[in-house]
C-alpha cells in the first residue's frame, strides 16, 4: 500500500474512532486456567462409565442438531467446577438464549464459566455480552477485538482497512468443555441455524463428544487461547446502565422467552445424550484415542510456523490414505497445491470423494467463486465432486413457529481416511482456514468411529441429495463440459448449467473466480 494511501486511511480512521464508543484500555487480565478433573462429580461419574478400561478415551457423534444442542445442555446442567466455551459466533436467538440461560443456572451452582468469543459478530450484542460477565462466576473475554464498539458500522470498516494484517484474521474454533470430563467439538457455533432451530437456512453439519484423557488436551487448547495475548475481558466494553441491572433484565428476558416457547423444546430436553442408547442423530459411544489437531494463537499475528499448521497436519493424513479418502468441506478452494495434493494420492491408486456446496446451497457466493476454478482440474485428475443440494428439509425434530420450509447447506468439516482415521472440527479446506483463521478439532483413531463418520458422509453423496459433477467429452470445448447429474423421483436428470440458479448469478460467479481474491476466501 502506498504512502499516499496509508495517510488516507489514517485520516478516515482517525475520524471514524472519534464518532465512535472504544475499548478500555485500562481494564486488568488475570490469567486462569483449566481445574483438575474430579471423579466424584456427576459428569466424572458419568465419563468412568463410559470410557472403556483399554482405551484412553471414549467418542459420540453428534449428527443431528437436535442431538447437539441436546449435549451442550445436559452438560451445563450437570457441570459442578467448570463450563469453557469457545466460539466464532454465538448468536442471541432461541438457541443461544436457551444456553445462556443454563450458563447462569450452573454460575448460581456455583460453577466458573468462561466464554471466549471471537469478535467478527458481537457489536449487537454487546450489552448481552456485559449482562453474563456481570454475573460473580462468569468471565467473557472477546478475541482479537475492534476497538470500535457498538453499532458503528462505519467506524468498524475504517479501522479494518486501518488494521487489516490483524482484523483480517479470526478465531474460529468451537469448543465446549464441561467440568474437564466431556469436550464437544465440530463445525457448528452457536445459532438456530446449526442447531434446526426454526431458521430459514438449517446447517447440515457435525460434531463430536469426547471424553477421557484427549478432554484434558481440550481444555489446555482453551486455556492456551484464553490466556494468550489477543484477548481483552468484557468489561473493557463500553456499558449502558449498571451491570447489576443489565443482568437483572437479561434473566427476566431470558425467562419470559422461555416461557414462550416451553412447548416447543421438549424434544431437546428430553434426549439423554450423555448415556443413552445411540438413536437418529446420536451414535453410540465408541471407544478409541484421539489427537487434536490446533491452530497456535501465535497464527493471529501471523507468526505460527508452517510445520505446526493443521492443514499440515491433514495434508500428512490424506498421504496415509490407501484405498480411500473422504472429504466434507462446506467451502472448498483447494488452489494449486491442494489440487496437486489430490491429484498424487490418487494416483497411488486411492478413490478420492469430495463432498462441498453446489452454488445454490452456498451461503457464500464469492468461496464458490473460488472454487470453480478448480472444477476441471480436479476432476481431470481422478477426483469425484458432490455438491450438496439446497434441499428443503432437514431431518430430525424441529422447533417450529412458521409453515416456512427450510434450505439445507452443508457445514461439516470432517476427512476420512481408509476407514480407519476421521478428522472431525471446525476447518475447511480453503485458504483462510489453512492460513488466516485459527481452527482446531480432533484427529480420530478407530475404525469403528471413522466408519460412522464416512456413513454421515456418504449419506449425502447419493444423488437424491447431491449433484454429481462430471466432465464429459464435448466437441466444441477441449477440456470438456461440466455436467451435473441427480436422481429425482427414481429418475437420473442431468443440468448442463449449475443446477437451481439463476443467468445472472452464474454470470457472477463467473466474473469473482477471475480476480485474484483466492488468499482471502
Amino acid at each position: 500500500m502506498s504512502l499516499a494511501w496509508r495517510a488516507v486511511l489514517i485520516v478516515v480512521l482517525a475520524f471514524g474512532l472519534s464518532a465512535c464508543a472504544t475499548l478500555r484500555d485500562d481494564i486488568p487480565k488475570v490469567a486462569s486456567h483449566a481445574l483438575p478433573a474430579d471423579p466424584a462429580t456427576p459428569l466424572g461419574r458419568i465419563a468412568a462409565r463410559v470410557v472403556a478400561s483399554d482405551q484412553p478415551s471414549a467418542f459420540r457423534l453428534l449428527q443431528s442438531g437436535r442431538a447437539a444442542l441436546a449435549a451442550r445442555l445436559a452438560l451445563a446442567e450437570r457441570a459442578r467446577q467448570t463450563l469453557d466455551l469457545q466460539y466464532y459466533l454465538f448468536h442471541a436467538d432461541t438457541s443461544g438464549r436457551l444456553l445462556v440461560e443454563a450458563l447462569l443456572r450452573a454460575a448460581d451452582r456455583g460453577v466458573r464459566v468462561r466464554v471466549l468469543l471471537d469478535d467478527v459478530d458481537t457489536a449487537d450484542n454487546e450489552q448481552a455480552i456485559i449482562a453474563l460477565d456481570a454475573h460473580k462466576n462468569v468471565q467473557v473475554r472477546l478475541y482479537n477485538p475492534f476497538r470500535v464498539r457498538g453499532n458503528a458500522p462505519l467506524g468498524r470498516a475504517a479501522e479494518f482497512l486501518g488494521d487489516r494484517d490483524r482484523l483480517n484474521r479470526r478465531m474460529h474454533n468451537k469448543l465446549f468443555v464441561a467440568d474437564n470430563h466431556f469436550g464437544i467439538t465440530g463445525g457448528r457455533n452457536i445459532g438456530d441455524e446449526y442447531f434446526q432451530v426454526d431458521s430459514e437456512l438449517a446447517f447440515r453439519d457435525l460434531d463430536v463428544m469426547a471424553t477421557g484423557a484427549v478432554v484434558r488436551e481440550m481444555s489446555a487448547a482453551f486455556d492456551a487461547y484464553w490466556n494468550s495475548a489477543h484477548t481483552v475481558p468484557a468489561r473493557a466494553l463500553p456499558q449502558v446502565g449498571s451491570r447489576k441491572k443489565l443482568l437483572a433484565d437479561s434473566r427476566e428476558d431470558l425467562e419470559a422467552h422461555r416461557q414462550e416457547i416451553e412447548s416447543h423444546i421438549a424434544p431437546y430436553l428430553s434426549l439423554d445424550a450423555l448415556q443413552g442408547e445411540a438413536v437418529p442423530g446420536l451414535g453410540p459411544w465408541t471407544p478409541g484415542r484421539a489427537e487434536l489437531l490446533l491452530d497456535d494463537p501465535a497464527k493471529t499475528a501471523g507468526t505460527a510456523k508452517a510445520a505446526e499448521l493443521p492443514i499440515t497436519r491433514l495434508v500428512h493424513l490424506g498421504r496415509e490414505a490407501r484405498r480411500e479418502i473422504l472429504i466434507a468441506s462446506p467451502y472448498f478452494v483447494p488452489g494449486v497445491q491442494g489440487t496437486e495434493w489430490l491429484r498424487e494420492i490418487h494416483r497411488q491408486g486411492v478413490r478420492v470423494r469430495i463432498l462441498t456446496n453446489s452454488l445454490a446451497a452456498n451461503d457464500v457466493g464469492v468461496v464458490h467463486a473460488g472454487y470453480a476454478r478448480y472444477r476441471l482440474p480436479l476432476l481431470r485428475a481422478g477426483v469425484e465432486l458432490h455438491e450438496l443440494k439446497p434441499l428443503r428439509e432437514t431431518p430430525g425434530v424441529r422447533i417450529r413457529f412458521n409453515k416456512g420450509s427450510s434450505r439445507a447447506s452443508l457445514h461439516t468439516k470432517a476427512l476420512v481416511v481408509d476407514r480407519s482415521q476421521a478428522y472431525i472440527g471446525s476447518m475447511n479446506l480453503d485458504p483462510r482456514s489453512a492460513l488466516l483463521n485459527t481452527e482446531g478439532g480432533l484427529i480420530i483413531h478407530g475404525a469403528d468411529m471413522a466408519e460412522q463418520v464416512a456413513r454421515s458422509i456418504e449419506a449425502d453423496l447419493s444423488p437424491e441429495m447431491s449433484y454429481a459433477v462430471r466432465l464429459e467429452p464435448d466437441r466444441d470445448a477441449v477440456a470438456g463440459r461440466l455436467v451435473w447429474v441427480e436422481r429425482r423421483d427414481g429418475q437420473e436428470i442431468r443440468h448442463q448449467e449449475e443446477p437451481r440458479t439463476g443467468f445472472l448469478r452464474r454470470i457472477l460467479i463467473d466474473v469473482l473466480s477471475e480476480l485474484p481474491i483466492e488468499a482471502d476466501l
